[in-house]
């Protein structure tokens, strides 16, 4: 029988948490999944009482009384996970039994897949983008400078067959754990944001495909956007940089910075114009 590890973290919002675990629960139960559930907690210093009472003794919780970010915490939750298979799953996201049963067959009968991940869909079912080709400073020029997503497929949301992809978002990452073997954890360098790019790319290199399937969906809280929190993304545009770096050596890492420096600049200064700063 196969099992499953899955990892969820929590930053300042246990109930939200709590709401995932049990949804989650729920569906593994519908599918007879026997399931090991970690919580790391990055905001320990504050909601570790009232996520242990949320959550019950059925759940590992780490606790993190600083927030180690998102690579660092997986990574935790990775290195105690004892199923045959490993989910990465956001808080904000909602797995019903029939996308769980049928991700883990995909895996268990395609040996070339590394990661299979759903589309993801708003509260209200709209459609999320959630996967993308692998950066390249050509898409990076184009979303910087130009205001257009050359690295996003156009016809992606009337694809119908799953699909290799270049990446998908970490808001759902099913792999099995013996990948880990290969590939290794989540990159620790990144913060918050790029991890998943990077680690698909790693994937890749390793002779594996990144699915993404549309026959099966999660629904994702996350993905609404507010004005100037792109331009202002702590992380984002750092790890880009650090992205570049890592993967195409020192020369496109200057470049990168170099376009995102100035398409931020750009930016703020329209946003300036139409007093939006």
């Amino acid at each position: 029988m196969l099992t499953l590890s899955a990892i969820i973290l929590n930053y300042k919002d246990p109930e939200l948490t709590a709401r995932s675990v049990q949804t989650l629960k729920e569906s593994a139960r519908a599918i007879d999944l026997k399931t090991q559930i970690v919580v790391v907690d990055n905001s320990a210093n504050e909601t570790a009482e009232s996520l242990k009472k949320l959550l019950g003794d059925e759940v590992t919780i780490i606790e993190n009384l600083e927030n180690q970010g998102f690579s660092r915490a997986n990574n935790q939750g990775m290195e105690i996970a004892t199923g045959d298979y490993i989910l990465l799953l956001n808080n904000d996201a909602f797995v019903n039994p029939e996308t769980l049963e049928m991700g883990l067959k995909y895996m268990d009968n395609h040996g070339e897949c590394g990661v299979w991940s759903p589309k993801l869909v708003g509260q209200d079912g709209k459609f999320q983008v959630s996967c993308a080709r692998l950066p390249s400073l050509r898409g990076l020029m184009a979303e910087y400078i130009q205001f257009k997503h050359l690295d996003w497929y156009p016809d992606l949301e009337n694809w119908v067959e799953p699909t290799d992809v270049g990446n998908v978002v970490g808001a759902f990452m099913l792999f099995r754990r013996t990948l880990i073997d290969e590939v290794g954890m989540l990159d620790e360098d990144y913060f918050f944001n790029v991890e998943d790019v990077d680690y698909c790319k790693r994937i890749h290199e390793a002779g594996y495909e990144v699915v993404f399937d549309p026959r099966y969906s999660v629904v994702h809280i996350g993905g609404a956007s507010q004005p100037g929190k792109w331009v202002n993304d702590p992380y984002m545009h750092k790890n880009r940089k650090i992205y570049f770096k890592k993967n195409h050596g020192m020369l496109q890492g200057i470049f990168a910075g170099f376009i995102i420096w100035t398409g931020l600049n750009m930016r703020r200064f329209m946003m300036w114009r139409a007093g939006e700063l």
